[in-house]
Order: C-alpha cells, then structure tokens, then sequence
C-alpha cells in the first residue's frame, strides 16, 4: 500500500479517531480481529461514539472488519502509518513529509523535515509486501510464536534497523544517523547521494569498491555484524565520492552459523557489479580474508 493514501487520510483524522485505531492495534498482538468489547475498553469511548468512528473509519477504509463470532476489527497499513506519524509528528520529530525517494519491495522510502528545517529519510517498514511464510522463515529476529501479525513483522524490522545503524554511527561507520522510529516508521539522517547502481560513471570506481570494503571489515571487526542484504541498491554514493550503506533490517551478528557464508555473498554482490560495470575484478577469497582480519591488504 503506497504512502500517498496514506497521507490524504491522515488530515482527516481527529483525537478520537486515533484512540479507536490504537485500540485495535493493541488488541491485534493477540487477535487477528480486535473484539468489539475489547475496543470499546481501551479507547474510553461510548457506545454511540465509538460506533460513529468505526463507521466513518470503515468509509475512509483504514480498518477491516468481522462479524463472527462477534463483530471485531483490524486496521490496515494507512492506519500503521498514521499512527506511527501521528507519534512522530506529536513529539517533535517530523515537521513535514516531502516527495518519495523510493518505492521497494519491502519499505516506501519518503523525505521528510525536521522542526529545525533539517531534512530527513523516512523509511516505512513493508514486510508484508513479500511472502509472509518466506518472511517468517528468513527472518531470525521474528520470534515463534502462535500470533504474528504483519505489523509485529513490520515494527521489529524497523527496530532492528534503528538498533544496527545506532550502534554502528557510534562506531563512526558511514551509515545514515538514526534519529526515531516509532512502529514501523524509521527516521534518519538525509545522505545527499545515489544508489551505487545509478551512478552513470564513477571517478575512481576502484577507491569506491576499497571504501565499501573497508566499512565491510569495520562492521565485522569492530561492531561484529554482517550486512546480509548487501549489494549496488543499498550503498550511496555521493558527488564527491563519499559512501553511506543503507538498509541494514537483515543484519547478523560474526556469531551466526551461516555468518561466514553471508559475509562471502555479500561480498560476491559487491565484486560482480563492479565487475560487470567497471572490469574490476576482485578475488573474494582475499577479500573475505580482508575483511576478517586474516590479512592486513586486499
């Protein structure tokens, strides 16, 4: 579901409304469909009002509804995000949203400002865009357990991205600088570049693979985690040749048993664009020794 819905909701929704949504996001970590009874206890509303909010949150179409055993509710993704911005617009974070950066398999990336005028990357959590079995397979941080709600997939994704990229700015690897997330809504800092694969002509595509290297072995040997995910979609590269590596929800740490086995994929990733791009040819048993510690030089 494309943000843009969710923006032309948002304006219209009040107080009330949101006490509603809340309570059946709440009420959804243990039910598909949020009882009635059970909305009705958490908003605080009245039997008349509450009954005027569900209708008209049905018409703008934010929630779903079942009628049996008893008449019980679940929201959809324009409401995760209203309410994830309804958090961050309320404490200060966000003061405006702008144009989108990216639409993807697995998040809608937008730019957003600051109360100070700053300018942000908001980033909205989309697991359930892909396979949910797929996504509860591969997914070490999904917990098992009898209830996964796609938001639960969604709101971990994005908490993990915000725990990584924390502990790796303090490290002062160049990711982007976390700033909130609430739910499945992950802000940070804005890197002015573009994607690796974009890029029309590098400079010095050597010194660039180098670089992405060098914050590879960084990540391993001083945060001691892997990227998993990395490739020529998720590294930036700014006009002046400087880099920021992004997307990191799928991180493991050097202590997995497959760790060893992604870092070498990753890498492979990195060594065939620039293969097929710019003829670089990288050997990447020497270059996983690299970033491992075992050698000093690629």
């Amino acid at each position: 579901m494309s943000l843009r819905l969710s923006l032309k909701v948002y304006p219209r929704l009040e107080d009330e409304d949101f006490k509603v949504l809340a309570a059946i996001e709440l009420g959804m970590s243990s039910h598909a469909y949020t009882p009635i009874d059970y909305v009705a206890k958490l908003s605080g509303l009245h039997e008349k009002e509450l009954s005027y909010r569900l209708r008209k949150l049905n018409k703008l179409k934010v929630i779903l509804s079942s009628r049996s055993p008893q008449p019980s509710f679940a929201i959809n993704s324009i409401a995760y995000d209203c309410l994830a911005l309804r958090s961050l617009v309320k404490s200060g974070v966000i003061e405006a949203i702008g144009s989108p950066l990216a639409e993807g398999k697995e998040s809608d990336v937008y730019l957003g400002l600051s109360s100070d005028g700053a300018k942000l990357v908001l980033k909205f959590l989309r697991i359930g865009r892909i396979s949910f079995r797929q996504t509860r397979r591969l997914r070490s941080y999904i917990e098992q357990r009898d209830h996964i709600s796609w938001l639960y997939q969604c709101r971990l994704a994005a908490f993990k991205e915000y725990e990584a990229i924390s502990s790796l700015y303090k490290l002062g690897i160049k990711v982007p600088k976390p700033i909130a997330y609430n739910r499945h809504l992950l802000v940070s800092s804005f890197f002015d570049g573009i994607e690796l694969a974009f890029c029309r002509e590098l400079e010095q595509p050597d010194k660039i693979l180098a670089d992405i290297l060098d914050e590879v072995r960084r990540v391993y040997m001083e945060a001691y985690m892997i990227h998993c995910d990395l490739n020529q979609y998720n590294v930036l590269v700014s006009s002046e040749g400087d880099i920021c590596i992004i997307d990191w929800p799928q991180y493991i740490t050097s202590s997995h048993p497959e760790a060893l086995n992604y870092l070498k994929r990753d890498i492979r990733n990195i060594s065939s664009f620039f293969r097929r791009k710019y003829d670089i040819h990288l050997d990447i048993d020497r270059a996983v020794n690299y970033v491992t510690g075992l050698s000093s030089t690629l």
